[in-house]
């Protein structure tokens, strides 16, 4: 193969990349859901087929500001009773659901925080 061939070929298969990301990029903006760094099951690719989140994760999901002096723990479960699986420093910005359950806002598959010692940044729009 020749290198004007072997380039025509890298560039074709760049462009069926390119259109694939689009067509799922355009497939989340008409169901509603943004892609965001912190997303609970963003989209995955395997090959050229596109897999999109879960209906569930399309919910509203807005940032705030951890204030808690000791940092905030993130649980498996929305609940004290629940283990600890990580935490998050005191300033950080995340991005958690709108809503709470049992007092807890979710910020990803199995991981929770307490929405009391979470403060909605009003300069950022909840997506």
């Amino acid at each position: 193969m020749t290198v004007t061939a072997a380039r025509r070929t890298m560039s074709a298969r760049r462009s069926t990349a390119r259109m694939a990301a689009v067509a799922a990029l355009s497939a989340a903006a008409l169901l509603g859901g943004g892609l965001t760094a912190q997303a609970a099951t963003p989209a995955r690719t395997t090959g050229a087929a596109v897999q999109l989140a879960p209906a569930g994760a399309l919910a509203t999901r807005c940032y705030y500001r951890v204030n808690a002096s000791g940092g905030l723990l993130i649980r498996s479960g929305p609940g004290t009773n629940y283990s600890v699986v990580g935490s998050y420093a005191n300033g950080s910005t995340i991005l958690a659901s709108a809503s709470t359950t049992n007092g807890f806002r979710q910020v990803g598959t199995n991981r929770w925080v307490s929405a009391a010692y979470t403060v909605r940044i009003t300069s950022y729009p909840c997506e």
